[in-house]
């Protein structure tokens, strides 16, 4: 018992010291030649997590981990390959948790130049904001409960990640981008490993104002610190050819300084029915002690109908305090959620997250 204990202290030990280093934002194994060149890519995240309707010490995990070596520097081509491990608990007791697994392994090839991309591999189909921003880069200790159920409909597969082809492109104009996808996921398990029809998807946005980044990228930003005002609109779906399932979405991002307002509604239908997925999530971002930000936030979620088995229904509200050290490179987030009564007992949890991208 007291091994454990110590190997499980010094493992939070390392995290923790990664997590405080003296890393540049950015990422590690630089070259400072121009041209093609190949990264390697970290990022941790330590929780400390606390029900507040059980009784009992917190839990401390490693609620995400990644490394990956990433292709960057062409005009033409760019990819990565990505490994997770993920809710790796540390304490209490002995190390547990889930073994090293593929996260994502996709190219993107130019097809025409800055106004189309090939992307081919294991990677988020293009569908749901959420489900495109990374669990580093949200506005909440965690993402909205409601893109996990979105997840299920598209991939089956709680990474969110699925064998695919997608075809997009981000057109620009003065004060007006477009950003527009379509694809098709190959494969993506059922209920017990059935076998599921691939999925064709689509979404298409609108950004009036500065576009939400400087190029196309198979993921999505979120909070620009007040350096990218401006509003995007987007439609999505999906469908099952000779199927069942199918979707259809909006969602909406403003970025004006110092706000950070989005929002996502999707209807999802399934042999079992319909269900109606919701979230609004709002940021402020305020000057906080030397050149750091502090961004007090919060979240309200909410699925309705039973579209996908086992889903949760309900409601859930989430609220905390961001404090960005190094923009999104050394972050912690202060956060409680409450679930009210109506579907099963209330209950709430506090966390903590300290967060370290390099």
């Amino acid at each position: 018992m007291e091994r454990a204990t110590r190997r499980t202290r010094t493992v939070l030990s390392l995290g923790l010291l990664a997590l405080t280093g003296m890393a540049r934002p950015g990422w590690a194994e630089e070259v400072v030649e121009e041209g093609p060149r190949l990264e390697i890519r970290e990022a941790l995240q330590v929780r400390i997590d606390q029900g507040l309707s059980a009784q009992g010490a917190a839990a401390v995990s490693l609620r995400r981990g990644r490394v990956g070596l990433h292709l960057t520097g062409s005009p033409w081509v760019r990819g990565g390959l990505e490994v997770s491990f993920d809710r790796l608990v540390l304490l209490p007791g002995p190390l547990q948790g889930p073994p090293l697994a593929l996260h994502e392994a996709s190219v993107t090839f130019t097809v025409l130049p800055q106004r189309a991309w090939l992307s081919v591999g294991l990677f988020r189909p293009q569908v749901g904001r959420e489900s495109l921003t990374s669990g580093f880069e949200v506005d909440s200790l965690d993402k909205a409960f409601t893109q996990g159920l979105l997840r299920e409909h598209l991939t089956g597969t709680e990474s969110g990640r699925a064998p695919g082809v997608d075809v997009g492109g981000l057109l620009r104009g003065e004060g007006w981008s477009v950003r527009y996808d379509s694809g098709v996921v190959v494969y993506r398990p059922g209920p017990e490993g059935a076998w599921r029809p691939p999925l064709l998807v689509a979404r298409a946005a609108l950004t009036l104002g500065a576009p939400e980044a400087e190029a196309y990228s198979l993921s999505l930003p979120m909070n620009d610190f007040g350096l990218r005002p401006g509003l995007t609109l987007a439609l999505q779906g999906s469908t099952e050819p000779g199927g069942d399932a199918r979707s259809w979405g909006v969602d909406a991002l403003l970025r004006l300084r110092p706000l950070v307002l989005s929002a996502e509604l999707h209807q999802v239908t399934s042999p079992q029915g319909h269900a109606l997925l919701a979230h609004v999530r709002a940021g402020l971002n305020l000057p906080g002690p030397g050149a750091t930000v502090l961004e007090p936030w919060a979240l309200v979620a909410r699925v309705t109908g039973g579209a996908l088995a086992d889903a949760p229904s309900g409601a859930r509200l989430d609220a905390g305090l961001s404090w960005y050290l190094r923009r999104q490179a050394l972050r912690a987030t202060l956060g409680g959620s409450w679930r009210p009564p109506g579907h099963g007992a209330s209950s709430g949890q506090l966390g903590l997250s300290l967060q370290h991208r390099r």
